[in-house]
């Protein structure tokens, strides 16, 4: 039997996050859309009382309770399973919505139909625009030194998974997250598999969403070291071993660096 259909599905993964998660059930409560709306939760085995806060305060959100933590991939591809939306906005829980920013964003969608993601532009509390939240895909020389153009007027080649909106039917096409990372990189990697079927990245700078940023309780050591793990993933699977070698080579100081 097939699925009631609705236009839009937020998906929010959490991992003892409640603070910051109501706040932004809160603002997104507060938004309206041309058409129907639903949002749903994945908890990734929270033990701060996310859960009881949801049904408590937010009884018409979709809950998921997991058992354990399943990463930020697999978490978001469980919420995608049971979306009824056309266009599927995936969103970290440390967010904020202040504009009814849903109706633009399915407009960009349905006026080019080659837009396969959009992403609002990411701000910190002070306003100013989140650091290496979209770019163009790097390559070894510009890994080596450190430079990304952030240039928005040229293409985008991926977006920060705290806050994007892909159509329902690519991502179902593509298979979803890659559930091999935990962690880091497979917003970069969905990125990349949608622009490879021919579909465009965009950033509309009009649209902006608050991103406090980091606010799951991971220790920065752990931090680091999946993020590091899924680099070098992402690098295998895309670039080929010899490249993802020299990629760890020259990558090196900085991760002795970080340990310092």
């Amino acid at each position: 039997m097939e699925r009631d259909k609705t236009d839009l599905s937020i998906i929010v993964v959490s991992f003892n996050t409640k603070y910051f998660l109501e706040k932004c059930l809160g603002s997104i409560s507060r938004q309206r859309v041309n058409g129907d709306l639903e949002v749903i939760v994945v908890d990734n085995g929270s033990q701060d009382n996310s859960c009881e806060m949801i049904k408590n305060k937010f009884s018409k959100v979709k809950l998921i309770e997991n058992k354990e933590n399943f990463g930020f991939g697999k978490a978001n591809n469980q919420g995608a399973k049971i979306a009824r939306g056309d266009y599927l906005f995936f969103l970290n829980p440390d967010t904020l919505i202040k504009d009814n920013i849903f109706p633009k964003i399915i407009e960009v969608f349905k006026n080019d139909p080659q837009v396969g993601i959009v992403s609002p532009l990411l701000v910190l509390e002070n306003g100013e625009i989140q650091p290496w939240a979209y770019g163009q895909e790097e390559n070894l020389p510009q890994l080596i030194k450190r430079k990304i153009k952030k240039d928005l007027n040229k293409t985008i080649d991926w977006v920060s998974g705290a806050a994007f909106v892909t159509r329902a039917d690519i991502f179902r096409k593509i298979g979803g997250f890659d559930e091999n990372f935990f962690a880091y990189f497979e917003d970069r990697d969905l990125c990349l598999r949608i622009r490879k079927i021919g579909y465009k990245i965009v950033v509309l700078p009009e649209i902006k969403v608050i991103h406090f940023g980091g606010k799951s309780l991971i220790s920065d050591k752990k931090r680091k070291k999946l993020y590091y793990q899924s680099q070098n993933y992402f690098w295998r699977k895309h670039y080929g071993f010899l490249e993802s070698i020299l990629m760890r080579f020259f990558r090196l100081p900085y991760v002795i660096k970080s340990k310092l």
